[in-house]
């Protein structure tokens, strides 16, 4: 049932519509199946709730898990990924995900894995050695997974299922307007697609054979974080290069005030300053 609500200021009416006899209200987002639905049609909402459900989950499993020492890392890693990451990434294949959800999400995965393996913060490991060492994938690449398999599950559906006319149904009326667009599933499929060296033409041959669909779906995900995870390698020494070349070991800045030496010209602009205040 699809329900037309009449704009009244800043709030919303939804006329003539009872339960029991009391009136429904009209609210900006709701829980259905487990799932976060907003009025705005996009994932906001819902990845602040699976961020908070995930982090509960975690935080249960401090005392019992995570902090115990007779428990080795590898269990820590099969526990988290059996109990946190389901509550982070329920119904992550329906999702259409921006970059800046991603990027919360793995940023938060990350954070658990550092705590599981007790790596701190001033011990400088880089991300990619964070995900060798617990044996685990990023979330892009779970995302990516899970859509792809999820798009081949719809496919193979009969052509009466309500996803795959979803998947499949075009607009019988009206256009989208000019400018910028919000994302649609497909296109979300589509960028997964080429990331993972799937042919966006010919994936639908591919799918009908469910076999062969995983096949090429674990081929092309792991392809695609072992490129991601050298990229990031690429960079992460990129910006060492740099930054050795912009301030070498042995640039010292000499204060003219007191014997102090400094490396970096912001500690020593700082420095200065605390010389003008004294005086």
């Amino acid at each position: 049932m699809i329900l037309i609500h009449e704009n009244v200021g800043s709030t919303y009416i939804a006329p003539n519509i009872k339960c029991d006899g009391q009136p429904l209200p009209a609210v900006e987002k709701f829980v259905y199946l487990g799932s976060t639905l907003s009025k705005s049609a996009n994932l906001d909402d819902e990845i602040t709730t699976r961020l908070s459900k995930a982090s509960s989950a975690f935080g249960r499993l401090r005392d019992k898990a995570w902090d115990r020492r007779g428990i080795s890392n590898k269990t820590k890693i099969n526990v988290y990924k059996a109990v946190v990451l389901p509550s982070l990434l329920y119904g992550c294949e329906t999702w259409t995900v921006y970059s800046r959800h991603a990027k919360k999400l793995n940023s938060f995965h990350l954070r658990c894995l550092r705590k599981i393996l007790k790596i701190k913060q001033e011990d400088r490991i880089p991300d990619t050695e964070v995900l060798e060492r617990a044996e685990a994938e990023s979330i892009y690449a779970m995302l990516k997974r899970s859509q792809l398999r999820w798009a081949g599950h719809v496919h193979r559906m009969d052509d009466d299922r309500i996803p795959k006319k979803l998947l499949y149904g075009e607009l019988a009326e009206g256009k989208r307007s000019h400018g910028g667009q919000k994302k649609r599933y497909k296109d979300t499929l589509k960028a997964t697609l080429k990331d993972c060296k799937i042919d966006p033409c010919k994936w639908e041959e591919t799918a009908l054979d469910r076999s062969a669909w995983r096949q090429q779906t674990k081929a092309g995900v792991t392809q695609f974080e072992a490129d991601r995870i050298t990229e990031q390698k690429r960079k992460r020494e990129v910006r060492k290069s740099s930054s050795a070349s912009l301030d070498p070991p042995d640039a010292h800045l000499p204060c003219p005030h007191c014997s102090h030496l400094f490396r970096a010209k912001i500690g020593f602009i700082s420095h200065l300053r605390t010389h003008s205040y004294s005086s």
